[in-house]
Order: structure tokens, then sequence, then C-alpha cells
């Protein structure tokens, strides 16, 4: 018969004694502070937001065009869609500490903050689109030449629209598919932080000095004329088309109207 080892009458338990031992008492769960112990989904996606860091996407960077030196894309790129995604991510960090029960809309932190990151927002996502329609001469695809056709009588109809918009602007001209109504239109705004509501971009032109005064001063219809219209991409137009029913939400509101 065999014998078991060790002292008659001692339990063993082996190594998971040592983890029900040191496990705590009823007792001690009870006196926890459980309340210090939970994060609200509210909080979690507030840090998720402030946390969001925007990226710096060096591969949008356009190469030299004719009209537009590498000097002037470099500066324009390098140093200013650069600056402005450095900005925001520092405002979405000085958010963390932003005094939210003094908020005012005469003056407060958080509101300078807010304020200051819309501009900066706003920027990164004109820029990027704006980098996109400058990489090459091109005919637009053939449904947005046809809708652009239908709302302006012709295409040089919309093209000689859309240059007057940007020689009257101060910051953009961006032409863009308006989702209440179907329709195409050329917006004009002279900031970052201006725009209108549920439009999606399909050309955009940067108006501010900065992306002209290197190669042409204060000769802003010599850009236009010879920097941008010249080179103009409709590559990012394609992918809007791709990425939105266009064509089909047009349809639908047109019959509607």
């Amino acid at each position: 018969m065999h014998k078991m080892q060790g002292q008659t009458g001692k339990k063993r338990i082996g190594s998971r004694g040592s983890a029900l031992e040191q496990a705590p008492s009823l007792g001690e769960i009870q006196g926890l502070d459980l309340a210090n112990l939970k994060i609200s989904k509210t909080q979690l996606e507030e840090e998720a937001m402030i946390q969001f860091q925007a990226q710096f996407k060096q591969d949008l960077k356009p190469r030299p065009v004719p009209g537009l030196s590498e000097r002037q894309i470099n500066d324009h790129f390098d140093v200013k869609y650069k600056g402005y995604v450095a900005k925001f991510n520092e405002i979405q960090k000085n958010l963390k500490e932003a005094d939210k029960p003094k908020a005012n809309p005469n003056y407060s932190g958080i509101r300078e903050l807010l304020v200051e990151r819309l501009y900066c927002h706003n920027s990164i996502k004109l820029h990027e689109a704006y980098w996109q329609c400058l990489s090459g001469a091109g005919d637009p695809p053939d449904l947005i030449k046809q809708m652009i056709s239908e709302d302006f009588g012709s295409y040089n109809a919309w093209k000689e629209e859309f240059k007057a918009c940007g020689l009257s602007a101060r910051g953009w001209s961006v032409c863009g598919f308006d989702l209440d109504s179907g329709r195409i239109f050329n917006v004009l705004t002279d900031t970052h932080s201006i725009a209108a509501w549920n439009v999606v971009p399909l050309m955009i032109m940067d108006m501010y000095e900065h992306a002209y005064y290197i190669d042409y001063g204060a000769s802003v219809k010599t850009y236009v004329e010879e920097g941008f219209l010249p080179n103009m991409s409709w590559n990012y137009a394609a992918r809007m088309l791709n990425r939105h029913p266009l064509a089909q939400h047009r349809t639908s509101l047109l019959k509607a109207a």
C-alpha cells in the first residue's frame, strides 16, 4: 500500500494555497472605495478626444510645378502647414488643464483654446486638400463636369467664377457640393474658421499671401492665372466622389425639388 508523504493530518494545498491565503477578505473588499475605481464612459471619450493628435502628412507634399517653385512649396508646406499641425496638437494638450467652470463668451482660457483649435483644425483640412488639388493639370471626372455644366451653364463659366471667387477672397476659394441642395457652389472664405456647412469640397485654392508671395510678391492675379489654374488637379474631387454618393444624393434632391 502506497504511503502518503508528509506529516499525518496536515493539509496539502500546494501552490494555490499561498494565493488563497493572500486574497482579501470580504470585509476588506467591502472597505474599498469603489467610487474611486469607476471611470465613466464620458470621461474615457473626453480623454480620447483630448489625446487626439493631428499628423503632419509628408506624403501630401506636392512636387514643384510650372508656376510654383520648390522654394515656395517648401515654405508653404514645411513652415505654414507644419506649424498649424504643431499648434493644433499644443492646443489639444492645453485643453487638459483648461478651467471649464470659468468658461465665458467674452473671455476665458477655454474659449480662446477652442477658437484657435477650430482655426488650426480647419487650416489643416484645407491645406491637405489644397496639396491634392495642386498635383498637375487634368480634366474633372465626367460626372463632376456634367454637374458643373448643369449648374453653371458650362465648365468655362464655372472656371471664370471660381477664379473671380479666388481674386475676391482673403483666405480660400472652395468649389463644393452642397449636401442640402445637391448643387455645386463656389464658396469664398476670408479665414480658416469661416466655412459653409454640409458642403463636400471638390476644388480648393489657397488665397493667403503665404501661398504665393515668394514667387509672385503682391501679384495675386498672376499666381491664380499662372501658379494655380494651370496646375489644377481633379484627383481629390474624384476621391470625394468615391467616398460620398454625390450623384445619387443629387438625383434624389433634384427630383424632390
